[in-house]
């Protein structure tokens, strides 16, 4: 552990920061909240990324309950495999390292943040057909504070996401409204449905996207999306990434051996905090049950 706390940053040097994304793309993520970038990642390493999914998918298959990595549906069977999510997948096979440390991901990660910046945590999310759960409106900074809001989570389509197939939806500029209470009637819901205002819902932005496309947004920017309708799978790699001089203040929710190990750029000496009250969430050292789970707890 680190003076503040945190994972070990002990790791391969970072690579070299390539900048990519031009002064009006940044200035549109810090205006809105979020940017939509096209045709960005390789095919080859599109393809290698789905064929490590299919294979951790096979073997999850036959997982009778959930594991550290591996979240199951309440109708997950082994005979009818319903995987939800892959937890910390860049410990599960090295394409998932090489995305999020060496691709143009960390580029953009470090355009975004606007200096050096170090890796969070990363996940697969499975929207499941057929009406495969919503995801509540919510910020990633309020479920996992840190001294600053400066992070930003990338999201990498592996098949083309839709506003019929739950694609990822958000709200222009809400990250400049500061946070949420993620808590309802005493309850932890991992979402801030209750502050949602009919101002809030006429900005919707559905963020459709194909493969090789990247949507970027904000640790504050509120997002979320509706059930996945279609016949079809969605599936998305998300990484997290955060400047390198914020550090969280309460324990991960998706830990993982290389949780703030840098990208791009040298580890900071300094913590650079943010003045304000944080509402903190729930302590998640003896684990994390999961979106699907919290949000199902939300009061009727």
């Amino acid at each position: 552990m680190n003076a503040a706390g945190q994972g070990s940053t002990m790791a391969p040097q970072a690579a070299a920061h390539r900048p990519v994304l031009g002064a009006s793309q940044i200035a549109q993520y810090h205006a809105a909240g979020f940017l939509t970038m096209r045709a960005m990642l390789e095919l080859a390493l599109l393809q290698r990324l789905n064929t490590a999914i299919d294979r951790i998918c096979t073997e999850a298959g036959k997982l009778t309950e959930k594991t550290a990595h591996i979240d199951l549906d309440a109708f997950h069977t082994p005979e009818r495999p319903r995987i939800r999510r892959i937890s910390s997948p860049t410990e599960l096979d090295p394409v998932f390292i090489d995305t999020a440390f060496y691709s143009v991901l960390g580029d953009i990660a470090a355009d975004l943040v606007g200096g050096p910046v170090k890796f969070y945590h990363s996940k697969v999310n499975f929207k499941l057909p057929e009406g495969g759960a919503e995801i509540g409106w919510h910020q990633d900074w309020a479920v996992f504070p840190h001294t600053n809001s400066n992070i930003v989570a990338l999201s990498v389509p592996l098949n083309p996401s839709r506003s019929g197939n739950g694609c990822l939806q958000t709200i222009p500029g809400s990250h400049r409204q500061g946070p949420r209470s993620h808590w309802d009637q005493g309850l932890y819901t991992l979402n801030c449905n209750a502050s949602m205002t009919a101002a809030d819902m006429a900005q919707i932005v559905d963020n459709e996207l194909d493969p090789g496309d990247i949507v970027a947004h904000h640790g504050l920017a509120v997002h979320g999306s509706s059930a996945n309708l279609s016949d079809a799978v969605r599936t998305t790699y998300i990484i997290q990434y955060v400047a390198a001089d914020a550090f969280a203040y309460t324990d991960p929710v998706i830990d993982s051996r290389h949780r703030n190990r840098m990208v791009r750029g040298e580890p900071s000496r300094h913590a650079r905090v943010e003045p304000g009250v944080i509402e903190l969430p729930p302590s998640f050292r003896n684990g994390y049950a999961g979106i699907f789970t919290l949000q199902d707890q939300r009061p009727r």
